[in-house]
């Protein structure tokens, strides 16, 4: 059977829409659970949004 590797969460910074890999938070024996990095490489910001949610964001 062929592993299909797991592919992290992914979080979009609100202040200049940079995505980032998220930081593996938990190990379950269902796979991972996933948290936003404490800032954005780029800019520094804070505020992160999951990628699925992006879309609907209000700025």
């Amino acid at each position: 059977m062929a592993h299909s590797p797991e592919l992290p969460e992914k979080y979009v910074c609100v202040d200049c829409q940079t995505i980032h890999a998220g930081t593996v938070a938990e190990r379950t024996d269902t796979g991972h659970r996933y948290e936003p990095p404490e800032a954005c490489g780029c800019c520094g910001g804070t505020e992160f949004v999951s990628e699925a949610d992006w879309p609907h964001v209000d700025r």
